[in-house]
């Protein structure tokens, strides 16, 4: 069944900031409306991600400075968006508060995204800075469209307890540079299914027609209503004053409690083909004594993502609010549509399909006291472990965990780290999460040509956790991988007066 769509809403031209010169505040509306739920209830996988948006930030250069070459790129943007829109109706959705213990509701109103047009008065290049601290103006990014959302905090809850699923703007230089920056919900989807949407939409861009048919049905998947029992919850619980919520919202934001001073930079590594070829052959190298049942090849993330768990490991003797007792927890998500699910999942699935896994707790020195080999192993083993049972164990035991700890106020969490002495061990934890596979980073041809640069861009901060993400190298750069990095300022420091880092990224 097919309906008229609703009228896209444009906003009147916004007031200009100090770095924007003018903006155009909108929303685009699918081309045309099929006949859908209107809600689309979590399932304890979408409960498991952080709530918060996740901007991807894609960089062009137009042949042409006239103001009409970057309003034919808009429009063709905008086109494009409107049509792909219509067969992923729930990126033209919000994210509203449940009063249940379903905690969260996507709202499919087919109103459309939030949309931003902006110019800048200046060059694109001074604001790109990826050899240093790529931090780009929080005025890229269009979540200040979000009525109550708080850029400084952005874990906080908008004042309207809304959030748009999907988040666009379009900025154009005077030099002909467009960024264009994509922020999704992560509640609604992982980045295999955002690498899908993208897929569809250059293909739609280019063709106006697009080989993917995404599925949005979760009633295979159990939601915390199933789970209700298990985890101490009463099905028949009320969500009041938004309490259930905090327990999915808890992770401590330095931005929003103003005691702590805290300052994080954003680096871009290139990662070369030999210096994984290097950690692979130094992984064949492992001491006899420790009795290693070494796979046949080890991966490519399982060379760096061994890399950077012992570089990681070595930064807590090295931090001013660390010691060598801390235990260095390190993890990553592990996308599982075919190995997670009683029955596999197609890759059109939208959703989030992925738990985070880690190996073995140690401290730092423990872990170096190991041969690379060993580091290796334990990688390799915690992803080949990962099957329906284990997903199942693991995700009740995070599940259980998120809600008997979940700080709701940022005095609970003082209040924790308080109780800790200066000798008290604590567990220090890190991450690293591989978007390295997906291909469509780069295909997103408006008319103009593809991006030359694009890069994850998340503008969370979390005090003393490194989080590093491998994206896509950049076209014909012969490079394995792109690595993105979002850490403080002293922990960057330390890293590169690693060994065992340079080796990775030089």
């Amino acid at each position: 069944m097919v309906m008229d769509p609703p009228m896209s809403v444009s906003g009147p031209e916004a007031e200009p900031t100090k770095f924007l010169k003018s903006k155009v505040v909108s929303k685009v509306a699918p081309s045309f409306i099929t006949e859908h739920p209107e809600f689309i209830y979590p399932c304890v996988y979408d409960m498991c991600v952080l709530d918060i948006y996740i901007p991807t930030l894609s960089l062009y250069r137009l042949d042409s400075t006239l103001p009409l070459a970057f309003s034919d790129f808009v429009h063709n943007v905008k086109d494009s968006l409107s049509k792909v829109l219509s067969l992923y109706y729930p990126m033209a959705g919000k994210w509203v508060v449940a009063e249940d213990l379903y905690i969260r509701k996507l709202l499919c109103s087919d109103e459309g995204p939030v949309f931003v047009e902006a110019t800048v008065d200046d060059e694109m290049d001074k604001y790109f800075d990826f050899d240093h601290d790529l931090n780009p103006p929080t005025d890229l990014f269009g979540e200040f469209a979000i009525p109550g959302f708080s850029v400084e905090d952005p874990q906080m809850m908008p004042v309207n307890k809304e959030w748009p699923n999907l988040i666009i703007q379009v900025t154009g230089f005077k030099c002909g540079g467009v960024a264009l920056v994509v922020s999704y919900n992560h509640m609604l989807a992982d980045g295999f299914s955002f690498d899908r949407f993208l897929k569809a939409w250059s293909e739609i861009a280019a063709t106006g027609h697009t080989s993917v048919k995404p599925i949005f049905d979760r009633s295979s998947l159990p939601s915390l209503f199933d789970r209700a029992q298990m985890y101490g919850l009463s099905p028949d619980m009320k969500n009041v004053d938004d309490v259930l919520s905090n327990m999915f919202r808890s992770f401590p934001s330095s931005r929003g409690n103003p005691s702590i001073t805290y300052r994080s930079v954003s680096k871009s590594y290139d990662i070369k083909p030999d210096a994984v070829e290097r950690f692979r052959q130094k992984a064949k190298e492992g001491h006899a004594s420790e009795k290693l049942e070494l796979p046949e090849r080890f991966t490519n993330f399982e060379c760096i993502s061994t890399q950077m768990w012992r570089c990681f490991s070595r930064l807590p003797s090295g931090h001013e609010h660390m010691t060598s007792k801390d235990k260095v927890y390190f993890f990553f998500p592990v996308e599982g549509r075919k190995r997670m699910c009683n029955l596999p999942l197609p890759d059109d699935f939208v959703g989030n399909i992925l738990l985070t896994v880690a190996p073995p707790t140690m401290t730092g020195p423990e872990l170096c006291e190991k041969s690379y080999a060993f580091a290796a192993c334990k990688i390799h083993e915690t992803i080949l472990n990962l099957n329906v049972e284990t997903a199942a164990m693991i995700l009740d035991e995070q599940l259980k965990a998120m809600i008997r700890l979940t700080p709701t106020t940022h005095e609970r969490l003082q209040e924790t780290q308080s109780e800790k002495t200066e000798d008290s061990p604590r567990r220090v934890q890190c991450a690293l999460s591989s978007w390295v596979r997906f291909e469509n980073f780069y295909n997103m041809d408006f008319g103009f040509g593809v991006p030359f640069r694009v890069t994850l861009c998340p503008f969370h901060t979390i005090p003393d956790f490194p989080l590093a993400y491998l994206l896509p190298p950049r076209p014909q750069s012969g490079d394995v991988a792109t690595m993105f990095m979002r850490l403080s300022a002293r922990m960057a420091e330390l890293l590169l007066q690693d060994p065992e880092f340079q080796d990775l990224v030089s």
